[in-house]
């Protein structure tokens, strides 16, 4: 028996109007499965949707969409503004919480995962991160507001002999400074907009109506499916139109923002938005859509699209041949050229076009009081409600926290409340009071070295 080791025209047999040379079979095998194999280990994620949709302001989509995305935009259709905050408090990036810091308040992020696409691409350069100190490093007497609590204690702070070791559970702090400016475009997003220019646009579509072509005559119709599909999905999108609410992006109070954010309230990782106040307040206070865009229509083409393209990526894994090596091909070709456009393309267009600045610094601290502690004493809060479902109140906790803002006229009533305590209530309240100081003083430093906004939040 003969075994036949190259292949063409793949298992259907169908002759091309074009001939290519003969494939290997285990070329032919490895490209039919591979497709697949990378569409379905990356399922749609509804979240990531809706979040390219609030910084866009139009439903996007690739030539090669994942698996189960063409499906999601058929229910954000169907399930409008329900749709929008299901997809939102899903996933990493929308099922958390923010405090605001100033005012107070508590809630769940309205662009969770908006606000998630921006943060990635503000860290994606931060590799190194700065240790907070566990231990004072000066006297009390050199710290403003303490030396007067270290009297009232009759203890020091600094351990004496040789030192414990302690658990930590180290909390990591990501600030994201955001701020307008008036930048000129990049020359990457300069080459980004003349892609989106409706001339651009059309060459563009035209040059892939071309392809489409050009695989049906080398007998690639999966190939040919699957970019039609995709192609014929993108003009859908273009047809469905959102407008943005009154007063987007613009702020009704005259101060900047300082908010906090994680996954919960006993979280390792925490990220803290300070800047401009309608930028921070807009992508996670407010809707960024004044209303989803809905059609029955595209509802009904966005159903039967996913259906196709599982059809055809399965027809493709069947064929084999030449139409697996075009599909392996074509897929190539979209991810090397996502990749020399840069990654974070939907973040990158965004801020450039509403000319806003991201930066962001990393800091870790030795437990969550004293990463407290230097955000409220770096901020302009006016009392500390925001962050009692942080931290138990309680006696200490309240003398530590007028000891963090003591000016001349409250020394007398906190030395009072200071005498108060315990012996080791008194010492925690000075050593913590001192960490929190110190650290508050190392990032606005560390900030103001690597300012590149226009304003710099710390006072």
């Amino acid at each position: 028996m003969q075994s036949n080791h190259k292949t063409t025209s793949g298992t259907l047999h169908v002759p091309a109007f074009i001939s290519t040379p003969p494939i290997p079979s285990i070329i032919s095998e490895w490209s039919a499965i591979f497709p697949l194999v990378c569409h379905l280990a990356n399922y749609g994620d509804d979240h990531h949707m809706v979040g390219e949709l609030a910084l866009a302001g139009h439903l996007t989509v690739g030539l090669f969409p994942k698996l189960g995305y063409l499906s999601g935009i058929s229910r954000l259709l169907q399930g409008g503004t329900d749709f929008f905050d299901r997809a939102n408090a899903q996933g990493a990036s929308g099922s958390g919480k923010v405090w605001d810091v100033n005012w107070g308040s508590v809630f769940t992020p309205a662009n969770g995962s908006a606000m998630h696409i921006i943060t990635k691409y503000a860290l994606r350069r931060q590799r190194e991160t700065m240790d907070m100190p566990e231990e004072v490093l000066a006297e009390p007497d050199r710290l403003p507001g303490v030396a007067a609590a270290a009297a009232a204690s009759g203890h020091s702070p600094q351990a004496k002999g040789p030192p414990k070791i302690h658990f930590r559970r180290h909390q990591e702090l990501h600030i994201i400074r955001i701020s307008r400016t008036n930048h000129a475009r990049s020359m990457r997003g300069t080459a980004l907009s003349m892609f989106v220019t409706r001339s651009g646009e059309v060459a563009y579509h035209l040059m892939l109506v071309g392809v489409i072509a050009l695989l049906g005559l080398l007998g690639a119709f999966g190939s040919a499916a699957v970019l039609l599909n995709g192609l014929l999905s993108k003009l859908a999108c273009r047809l469905l139109r959102t407008e943005r609410p009154p007063g987007y992006l613009e702020s009704n109070e005259n101060h900047d923002a300082c908010m906090l954010s994680a996954i919960h309230e006993n979280a390792i990782t925490w990220h803290l938005y300070v800047g401009d106040r309608g930028l921070i307040d807009w992508l996670l206070n407010k809707t960024m859509l004044s209303n989803p865009p809905q059609g029955r229509i595209q509802i009904v083409f966005f159903r039967l699209a996913h259906i196709a393209q599982l059809l055809a990526m399965t027809f493709v894994a069947a064929q084999k041949g030449i139409d697996g090596v075009c599909l392996v091909i074509l897929l190539m070709i979209n991810y090397g050229s996502q990749y020399l456009l840069g990654g974070y393309k939907m973040a990158r267009q965004w801020l450039e076009a509403e000319h806003i600045s991201v930066d962001a610094s990393s800091f870790r601290f030795s437990g969550r009081t004293a990463m407290i502690g230097a955000i409220h004493t770096i901020s302009q809060a006016r009392d500390a409600e925001w962050m009692t479902s942080l931290i138990v109140p309680c006696p200490r906790i309240t003398v530590w926290l007028d000891e963090l803002k003591c000016n001349a006229e409250m020394r007398a009533q906190v030395d009072r409340d200071t005498r108060r305590l315990s012996s080791s209530d008194r010492a925690w309240v000075l050593l913590n009071s001192q960490l929190a100081i110190q650290a508050g003083r190392l990032i606005g430093a560390k900030l103001s070295e690597g300012k590149t906004t226009e304003s710099l939040y710390l006072k």
